[in-house]
């Protein structure tokens, strides 16, 4: 498994057939990551600094990208303006690890430019060695839709628009006509009409106009006969009166059709020559291409959104070497800033911006009485990904807590995010966290699925101007492998934040393969005889068991866990109703397990698991002390095991929080889980707590260092 370089312009012939296979099995064979595009782009823009990554698994080529030096161990993806989106034709973030390394030189951060996620290795996975942020938003047409269908889902507006030009056209005009370009003889010519009516524009002024003797127009000429030669090209004309109005340079594949460019003739601007023609383009694909999705890749005002059926955010990646390069990186942002006088470091423009509001209330109830869709933070997989859940937990653990406050973002009345949070003052100091306590085993704010990062970011700027005092953020326990973990720590970032991580616990699961019999073969001869004995004895004595999800026999059955668990070893609950509140909860929901072993029918043992969508977790686990010769809680958890495997049929166990020894006799696998802790550097406090708390951590690794050095000494020396 190896990364090897080679000079981009003039190897990437060499290895284009590698390139598009890889293009074809990750992306669908994407027209912007073809080697018809990117061929020229080398050919026609490359500096010859551009450098071709290569990664290859037992010599088999399964990664490519092209990257460039910025000098100082900075690398960047080579991407000329007219690559609207930048290629990284590789499955796995994690390999990107190795290239830093294998870079000539020191390398310590490589800046992805224009990463559509939608056609890119996950960076959720990358947790504190990336930096996310907004590029563009681009916007396009989904397939599968008739054109009638979606013409009447736009606008109303933009309808009348394009009947009012039509009209205007039909009457004030001789007459029109609509020509599609798509053999390769045709495109140099019409590329070359397309560059007339740029250079007769706004553009000519500014410098960047395509003309057939510029060395844009080439390269696009040359693009649109590579596509030609297969059928996936096109030039699209407009004429009015004779005249060409306006032209498109499209490229395709069976999927996707791509607009390239788009020019229009300004002194027809009062027909919208442009706007016709993209109806005509459209209801053009949509009838003879239901199965194409088409891609404006642009970065879309609010007037081109209204042709959209989606919108995805384009993203900026940089990425670093370790967590230390990246804190470093917003070190030097954050002085820049300062010095700059600047409150932020997003620049986005107004036009661009996407229509959502934030509002922030004190309870679930409000939000919920102001709000619609809410339906989409229903408990899933974990009751804990939930307004459910928060809702509990404030009413039982911070009933009169004016410090909670639930940050979320609302378009058309419609929420697309929830950021719970509670502030909290230790010794004077106000600090914002992710509402919890120990009753939490994994934190996440509540995002809706096609919700774009910045969003949090907005939310999370919301938070900071409300609680100005506060100078210290802490997110914990989260899953470093989710998408929620990433987008904080690059939204704290892209706010001005300086975010840190930090380990929370060792997370024991089980990966369900097969069924019982197959559960029991991959543990531990001592398990499975345990399992055996301990249930034939338990059974011997009179011991029965019991599982209620729920119906008439609920609250016996929470009165049967109360009793084991005041008999048991544990720590009273310092909110008794919490756990009582929780298991009705889950019982509405159909995701309550609550088993209760008994023993001449007294409860001696109790477990409260929780299923949803394939997955089981151990929530809560007591038994009472007197039995213990009875092993109760091994009989108790084979029992449920065997349920949730057979019956409940989930894909995984999750045994919860820490690394305790017993956790690992029954899980298969480990996991961690991490926190975030931020520090606003533009107050004082915030950026003499951040100092302490980075002196700290040095001091950590030197003593770390210190005491590894010391050992190997002692192991080294020899012996009497």
């Amino acid at each position: 498994m190896t990364w090897e370089f080679h000079p981009a312009r003039e190897s990437f012939a060499r290895y284009a057939a590698d390139w598009d296979r890889l293009n074809a099995e990750l992306y669908a064979s994407h027209p912007y990551y073809d080697s018809r595009f990117v061929g020229p782009l080398l050919k026609h823009f490359a500096s010859g600094g551009e450098v071709l990554c290569l990664y290859r698994e037992q010599g088999v080529i399964r990664g490519a990208l092209i990257l460039l030096s910025r000098g100082a161990g900075r690398w960047a993806s080579f991407r000329p303006a007219q690559a609207q989106i930048t290629p990284l034709l590789i499955a796995d973030t994690s390999k990107f690890g190795g290239l830093l390394e294998a870079l000539p030189g020191f390398a310590w951060s490589i800046e992805f430019h224009a990463i559509d996620p939608r056609y890119a290795p996950a960076f959720s996975g990358v947790g504190g060695e990336a930096l996310i942020s907004y590029h563009a938003r681009t916007i396009g047409v989904g397939p599968g839709i008739a054109f009638e269908a979606y013409w009447n889902g736009r606008p109303k507006n933009l309808r009348s628009n394009i009947r009012r030009y039509t009209n205007r056209l039909e009457r004030e005009a001789d007459s029109s006509g609509f020509a599609s370009l798509s053999s390769p003889e045709e495109m140099t010519d019409g590329v070359r009409r397309f560059g007339e009516l740029e250079s007769a524009g706004w553009k000519a002024a500014a410098g960047t106009a395509v003309s057939i003797d510029n060395i844009q127009g080439r390269f696009y000429a040359e693009v649109l006969r590579n596509f030609a030669s297969s059928g996936q090209a096109e030039v699209c004309e407009l004429t009015i009166g004779g005249q060409l109005a306006a032209s498109r340079l499209l490229i395709g594949n069976q999927s996707m059709q791509v607009i390239l460019k788009t020019s229009y003739d300004e002194s027809l601007a009062r027909f919208a020559p442009s706007r016709l023609m993209l109806y005509q383009i459209l209801e053009r694909q949509l009838e003879a291409h239901p199965q194409r999705a088409i891609e404006f890749y642009t970065n879309a005002t609010r007037d081109q959104a209204e042709w959209a059926s989606f919108s995805c955010n384009i993203q900026n990646v940089h990425l670093f070497r370790n967590e230390g390069g990246a804190v470093a990186y917003a070190l030097l942002k954050a002085f820049k800033r300062r010095l700059a006088g600047s409150p932020k470091d997003r620049h986005v423009a107004d036009d661009t911006q996407p229509a959502f509001e934030t509002h922030a209330c004190g309870n679930v109830g409000d939000l919920i009485a102001a709000s619609s869709g809410l339906e989409q933070f229903a408990p899933g997989d974990s009751i804990e990904n939930s307004l459910d859940w928060f809702e509990l937990l404030q009413r039982q653990v911070y009933p009169d807590d004016a410090g909670v406050r639930h940050h979320y973002a609302a378009a058309n009345g419609k929420v697309l995010a929830v950021l719970p949070l509670r502030q909290t003052r230790h010794a004077g100091m106000c600090t914002l966290e992710s509402l919890g306590n120990y009753y939490t085993s994994l934190y996440s704010p509540l995002i809706a699925r096609n919700c774009e990062q910045q969003v949090i970011g907005t939310l999370l700027s919301a938070a900071t101007k409300e609680h100005r005092a506060a100078p210290v953020m802490r997110f914990a326990p989260m899953d470093p492998g989710s998408a929620a973990y990433t987008t904080l720590l690059s939204e704290l970032r892209a706010i001005g934040w300086i975010p840190l991580t930090f380990f929370c616990f060792g997370n024991w699961y089980l990966k369900v393969e097969g069924g019982w019999d197959d559960y029991l073969r991959k543990r531990s001869g001592n398990l499975r005889s345990s399992i055996k004995r301990r249930n034939r004895e338990f059974t011997a004595e009179g011991g029965t068991l019991e599982l209620v999800c729920g119906g008439e026999t609920l609250e016996s059955a929470i009165a049967a866990y109360l009793e084991v668990y005041a008999a048991s070893w544990k720590k009273p609950e310092p909110y008794p109703e919490f756990v009582p509140s929780l298991i009705r909860l889950l019982a509405s929901k159909g995701m309550l397990r609550l088993g209760i072993a008994r023993l001449q029918g007294q409860p001696i043992a109790a477990q409260l698991w929780i299923v949803g969508q394939g997955k089981a977790s151990i929530y809560k686990v007591a038994y009472h002390e007197d039995y213990a010769h009875l092993s109760p809680g091994t009989v108790l958890t084979s029992y449920l095991m065997r349920h949730v495997i057979e019956d409940d049929k989930v894909r995984e166990v999750d045994f919860l929080i820490g690394d305790d020894e017993y956790k690992k006799i029954w899980m298969s696998d480990r996991r961690e889980r991490w926190g975030i802790l931020a520090f606003n550097p533009r107050t004082l406090v915030g950026f003499g707590l951040l100092l302490k708390e980075l002196a700290g951590r040095a001091a950590k690794q030197i003593s770390k260092k210190i005491s590894t050095a010391g050992s190997r000494s002692f192991s080294d020396s020899p012996k009497a």
